[in-house]
């Protein structure tokens, strides 16, 4: 019998079965489903095969790609050899579609089958209870089964940003899917490295993903730039009165003033057809021409006073204010840590960039203290520098950045610390004592007592007198 025919033979058996088996071959990819497994999931699983089964993926919005990353293998297979997970695997509906159907939960078997290049995974289906006791893994476990949860339920606005449980992301999130649903005017309040640029950008191909899409830098512009910045987009515009564009402007409140009345000029120019997202500080100021007067903007859009230095003309505050999503520091997100590290994490992961399937226990505490000044971008910044030195599975404290693992949070300033002695005032003491366990030894004996010190009878005289005198002076 040749090595085909015993392969097709092993196939067989693992299609007769009820019980879903897949593989995933040495690069990831999912090179066998079983019949069962297209009756789980309802889909034809051919359309599976050639498609990355690892955590973190996809690099697409293929559907048919986020279904085949919920089937990948939970953290520490590839060190244990086997493993079980509550698989999760969902598929997302297209833009303005219905979903699928829905899919199951199902305990799985993982086994993993050879070392390094050559390793291939099988995955069955069944019913297994053998979780490790292992605390990283145990953990590592946890937060996996909670992102794909939270990736099932949130896969129209599945920026990573947008991760956890906290009151904030879940405000947040409830004001993006409003956003999602409708073409409008949007602006984005927030402190630097809040990814608002890439929950822009997510928002614009949920409800207009064949729509043009310029990105503007808001400091840099002048009537003119701006005009040359989307020359294709007006262009489109001009040229056909159903053509639809969208802008987003980087640091919007730091654009100058006469560029900021050109862009409303546009705007009312193709009557809301030219769609402008704004990116914006979390309190910018609104300058009221037609007051000449300043005043603070909040997150909410109301006029307020205490100026602050960055500025946007009422009648654009108008415009990106009939829909506005504030982006909370990462620092009032502190419980949502542990799912955005790990979630950047398998991203890294699957595009490439190291080995670390987990975050050790030590190292998420480390995260989970930071203040995080530059917000999600710090993390994801430091995430992309942990996964590319860590040489194997896990990623300890030994491989985040300086600044994170040297981080005390209730340390005090080294001048705190410092307390001034005097190294004589200690000396003198240490010295009287030891004369007085002498003269105790000997009785009261001076001269036995400095042969016993080693020194002459005259300076331990003089030290004696020295000390009578000091406590004399004290007293007085």
């Amino acid at each position: 019998m040749t090595a085909g025919t015993k392969i097709r033979n092993l196939m067989r058996l693992f299609d007769a079965s009820d019980a879903p088996v897949w593989a995933i071959g040495p690069d990831g990819k999912l090179v066998y489903l079983s019949a069962a497994t297209a009756v789980w999931l309802g889909i034809d699983v051919e359309t599976l095969l050639d498609r990355r089964a690892v955590a973190g993926s996809p690099v697409s919005d293929d559907p048919m790609d986020q279904l085949a990353a919920t089937l990948s293998a939970p953290p520490g297979l590839l060190a244990r050899g086997t493993a079980s997970l509550r698989v999760q695997p969902h598929l997302p509906s297209k833009s303005g579609s219905p979903a699928v159907h829905r899919i199951e939960s199902l305990d799985v078997r993982f086994v993993r089958i050879g070392q390094n290049e050559s390793t291939i995974v099988f995955a069955i289906g069944g019913d297994f209870d053998d979780r490790t006791t292992n605390e990283d893994l145990t953990d590592a476990a946890l937060i996996r089964q909670q992102l794909d949860t939270w990736r099932k339920r949130h896969s129209s606005i599945a920026t990573i940003a947008t991760v956890g449980t906290s009151l904030a992301s879940r405000r947040t999130r409830s004001r993006l899917q409003v956003a999602a649903s409708v073409r409008s005017h949007l602006g984005f309040f927030g402190p630097t490295g809040s990814a608002s640029e890439s929950i822009a950008r997510h928002i614009h191909h949920a409800n207009a993903d064949r729509e043009p899409l310029v990105m503007v830098d808001g400091p840099l512009m002048d009537p003119e730039l701006l005009d040359a910045s989307i020359v294709s987009a007006i262009n489109q515009l001009t040229d056909s009165p159903d053509a639809l564009a969208t802008v987003i402007v980087r640091e919007l409140d730091d654009m100058p003033i006469d560029a900021q009345r050109h862009l409303v000029h546009l705007v009312d120019l193709f009557d809301d057809r030219f769609r402008v997202i704004g990116l914006c500080c979390d309190k910018p100021t609104i300058l009221n021409e037609a007051l000449i007067e300043e005043r603070e903007l909040p997150h909410k859009l109301s006029i307020e006073t205490d100026a602050v230095p960055r500025q946007l003309i009422s009648d654009l505050v108008e415009m990106v204010g009939a829909l506005t999503i504030t982006l909370e520091p990462l620092a009032s997100r502190v419980k949502d840590i542990p799912l955005l590290a790990s979630a950047i994490l398998d991203a890294r992961r699957a595009a490439g960039e190291g080995r670390a399937e987990r975050i050790g226990r030590a190292a998420m505490d480390s995260l989970v203290v930071y203040p995080w000044p530059s917000n999600f971008d710090e993390l994801d910044a430091a995430i992309r520098h942990a996964i590319r030195i860590a040489p194997g599975d896990s990623i300890g404290p030994e491989h985040l950045p300086l600044a994170i693992r040297s981080y005390h949070p209730h340390a005090k300033p080294q001048s705190e610390k410092v307390t001034t002695i005097s190294l004589d005032k200690k000396l003198e003491a240490y010295e009287m004592k030891m004369i007085e366990s002498a003269l105790e030894a000997t009785d009261g004996n001076r001269a036995a007592a400095a042969r016993a010190l080693g020194i002459t009878r005259s300076r331990l005289i003089r030290r004696i007198e020295a000390e009578l005198k000091s406590k004399d002076e004290k007293s007085s």
